[in-house]
């Protein structure tokens, strides 16, 4: 049990302090020269107090009931399927139920779903196990293809993390036969580049191994670009299957089996949203995504963030207060196929609807068992990459982080890296912000001194797996990052400017929303979550 965890079963403390270390590690702390946001009293409406009001009670009330959800629905509460509808049905029946009245926004796009495990087998007879050394992509096409094995340009042993180029090239595909399973190397470049050049090259199956270094050892698991999915089999695997089958061409040619077994249908989910209405025009949008992946309940991956914007919104309602900015709280579908469902919303905005937007606020796994306080990078001070963030997102990072400074409560940056619900909102040049409590990565000495918690482990060992269940929570996390998002939430409510040329005048280096999934950033695999999946 970590230390905070005591001090909530206890107390219920608020804000928890724990081990302190503020700048043990770059970004963590006060050293990135952030000072305190205003009070939460300052927005004119809000109770000074009001960020006292998230109950962690009542938060794990909300995932509870996500969790039924799942558990009536094969585990799962993926974006198109029952279980999303029934956690739709969920939010919209506790906004109704508090008085709000809710927007449900339909959508559909062409939906993957995969239909049996896959296959991966020498014609020698060796094969490899599901979940253990493979795992099919997101997007594969479906198919059965043996042929010979061809390694692609690989970086063996491994280089630096990122090192590899495999398969990024055209060139890399030059001596590989039609009808081949090309085996490429994680790194350097997209999976979704690896294999649309692979199967241009006249490849019949993929196969991409892990980059080997410490944390880039297991099953690669990723999504492919939902605007462009392959026409042939695309199958992760771990830098082990990789390495043995590198091996094994360096004695002689290798005969293999790919097989897929899924398939690309038309889907429909919805967003869902409800307003607040203020005294100005003006809206800021706090906002989480509804859907799981295919694997499991999505507690932590995103119950979490729907809770903390559901119990947000109903306590800022029971307060009956009117804010001066809009507030809407947001619900989005089809995220993890890609960032589905805000892509939607954003475009179809018209131009007078879209300048309203002061702000967006995204919530997307908060209470990692492992994890710490991330916060997004608004004003580009950490240097992580990403994509530029518009103008006021600065601010919207200094309310965060004041907050957790005045409660001696360490944080650290994290990249706007196009993998959540905040990407098309900065893209089309509206500021945003978020918090997040980590995914695959791993927790490093310095943020296990400074948040607790096991060094060298998975900020949620559970992510996009079937663990990832109400068992899946730090609910201390939770509960911090909760009060720091209803923080913030009431200063925006409040605050008459972010300092923004608005959202049509796209600040530079911003993509357009044109084509949606068009040139994602580099690092944006799975669309979803701060890591790189390169």
């Amino acid at each position: 049990m970590k230390p905070r965890l005591l001090c909530l079963l206890l107390w219920g403390c608020a804000p928890v302090e724990i081990n302190q270390n503020q700048g043990s590690t770059p970004g963590v702390g006060d050293d990135t020269g952030v000072g305190a946001g205003p009070d939460s009293g300052d927005s004119g409406a809000a109770d000074p107090a009001f960020e006292d009001r998230m109950d962690i009670d009542r938060l794990l009330g909300h995932l509870d009931a996500l969790q039924a959800i799942a558990d009536g629905q094969g585990g799962t509460r993926l974006a198109g399927g029952e279980g999303y509808r029934l956690s739709a049905d969920y939010v919209q029946q506790q906004l109704e139920d508090a008085g709000f009245v809710v927007e449900v926004q339909p959508f559909s796009w062409s939906g993957w779903r995969e239909n049996g495990r896959p296959a991966v087998e020498s014609t020698e007879g060796s094969h490899w196990d599901w979940g253990d050394d493979i795992l099919t992509l997101t997007g594969s096409a479906a198919g059965d293809v043996t042929g010979p094995l061809v390694l692609i340009d690989p970086t063996l042993p491994p280089g630096p993390e990122n090192s590899s180029t495999s398969g990024c090239e055209a060139g890399d595909f030059s001596e590989m036969p039609a009808g081949a399973i090309a085996l490429i190397q994680r790194g350097g470049c997209t999976f979704a580049t690896k294999v649309a050049l692979a199967e241009a090259a006249g490849a019949g199956a993929v196969l991409i191994f892990n980059e080997g270094q410490t944390g880039r050892q297991g099953v690669v698991e990723g999504t492919l670009d939902s605007a462009s999915y392959p026409g042939i089999p695309a199958v992760g695997a771990s830098f082990a299957l990789g390495e043995t089958l590198a091996a094994a061409l360096a004695l002689g040619p290798v005969e293999a089996r790919v097989f897929v077994d899924a398939e690309t249908s038309a889907t429909e989910a919805v967003n869902l949203w409800a307003d607040l209405p203020g005294d100005r025009d003006q809206l800021v949008v706090v906002g989480g995504h509804l859907d799981s992946v295919a694997a499991g309940a999505g507690i932590n991956d995103n119950g979490s963030g729907v809770a903390l914007v559901l119990e947000l919104a109903l306590q800022i309602k029971d307060q009956g207060i009117v804010p001066s900015n809009s507030l809407r709280f947001a619900f989005w579908g089809a995220e993890e196929a890609g960032l589905i469902g805000s892509f939607h919303y954003v475009a179809t905005l018209e131009e007078a609807e879209l300048n309203r937007h002061l702000a967006n606020l995204n919530f997307d796994m908060v209470a990692s068992p492992n994890g710490g306080r991330f916060v997004y990078d608004g004003d580009g001070s950490a240097d992580l990459g990403g994509s530029p963030a518009p103008v006021g997102s600065d601010l919207i990072e200094d309310l965060l982080t004041g907050w957790l400074d005045a409660g001696d409560l360490s944080w650290k940056n994290t990249a706007f890296d196009g993998r959540s619900d905040y990407g098309p909102f900065i893209w089309a040049g509206i500021p945003a912000g978020g918090l997040f409590s980590g995914a695959e990565g791993r927790l490093t000495g310095a943020e296990a001194t400074a948040w607790g918690g096991e060094a060298g482990q998975p900020y949620d060992a559970c992510y996009h797996a079937p663990c990832d269940s109400s068992d899946n929570i730090d609910p201390v996390l939770f509960l911090e990052l909760s009060r720091a998002a209803a923080h913030a939430t009431w200063a925006l409510a409040g605050i008459d400017s972010l300092g923004t040329p608005g959202p049509t005048a796209l600040a530079p280096g911003l993509r357009p929303l044109a084509g949606l999934h068009a040139d994602l950033p580099p690092d944006a695999e799975r669309a979803c979550h701060p890591a790189s999946t390169r």
